[in-house]
């Protein structure tokens, strides 16, 4: 009996920072292949994407049309996992984002669906946040207070950008799981979609975990690559990215930082989110990360470890 192929596909575009941490987790979660295709990523993205491309858990390719008039990158994405890489699930990540199935095999969740019959699986995303990073700590280390009940914006806060908390406490839609075999097409962002067949809806305790702010030079990065992207995609109406068109105003305007700062909590404020159940702490991704990072020490010859601990380079530490 074949074995069932689970396939993410995902955008990178200068994510470098997090990319690494997102391939390992989902190969570790059980994806069979991650397909990818970058926006021009001008950081060490590519050099990574080549790395895990050798050794055949990762396909990608560079973005050849930006102009969304003339086709879907989602769309396109997908089609490639079910007809030449013979997915069966196809799973809808940003590289910010990680699938979380509160600790059940992620083949065994999937499995469940099929036996119900359910062919589109719609995932929440959870925002993460916490005290505000220090320069070169890792959004995947630091943040683990995870946003659980968010806030809706009006049509009129989406125009007029008048928000009436900070864009991380915002509710920003789902991502999708789907049977591939039922695939038709995705919706705008990928946040809805359309199958032949099957049931639609979420599973209990499967989620995304969000890290949309992962440093204010990280945002930035961002912010300019929208900002190209915007002005290849000049038809789109003004409601569409409304959220990214704030942050290119703000930016524009010398106010892009202190809205970057707003979307973190102090550990006080954190405390009191937690016990109001607006927040909850999910160490599941730094938990993981330290797991990792005792055992490549385990596997690390002992002198060399121990030379790292005592700053000894060039020979071997006495014991």
């Amino acid at each position: 009996m074949r074995r069932t192929k689970i396939v993410v596909i995902t955008a990178p575009s200068d994510q470098g920072d997090i990319l690494q941490d997102f391939l390992d987790w989902h190969l570790d979660l059980g994806v069979d292949l991650i397909l990818a295709m970058d926006h021009g990523s001008r950081d060490a993205s590519t050099a990574l994407l080549d790395r895990y491309a050798k050794a055949g858990r990762v396909v990608w390719f560079p973005v050849t049309e930006r102009d969304i008039r003339k086709y879907s990158p989602a769309d396109e994405l997908a089609a490639l996992a079910r007809d030449r890489y013979g997915a069966d699930w196809i799973i809808h990540c940003d590289v910010d984002e990680f699938l979380s199935t509160s600790g059940v095999p992620l083949r065994d969740v999937l499995a469940r669906a099929e036996r119900d019959g359910q062919t589109l699986i719609s995932v929440p995303r959870r925002t993460m946040t916490g005290p505000l990073m220090a320069p070169g700590q890792k959004a995947t280390e630091a943040l683990t207070l995870r946003i659980d009940s968010t806030v809706c914006a009006t049509a009129l806060a989406q125009v007029t950008w008048d928000l009436p908390v900070p864009f991380a406490f915002l509710d920003v839609g789902d991502h999708l799981i789907v049977r591939a075999s039922a695939f038709e097409r995705y919706g705008p962002g990928a946040h809805v979609g359309t199958v032949a067949w099957g049931r639609q809806g979420e599973i209990d305790g499967v989620y995304i975990l969000h890290y949309a702010m992962r440093g204010f030079e990280t945002l930035q990065a961002k912010v300019a690559n929208t900002r190209s992207w915007l002005a290849a995609n000049s038809h789109l109406p003004p409601g569409m990215c409304w959220h990214w068109r704030r942050w290119i105003h703000l930016s524009d305007q010398g106010l892009l930082r202190h809205d970057y700062e707003q979307q973190f909590v102090s550990p006080e404020r954190g405390r009191e989110l937690v016990c109001s159940a607006v927040c909850a702490i999910d160490r599941t991704v730094a938990d993981w990360l330290e797991r990792r990072s005792v055992a490549a020490m385990s596997a690390t010859p002992r002198w060399r470890w121990l030379s790292k601990l005592t700053g000894l380079t060039g020979r071997r530490a006495h014991t």
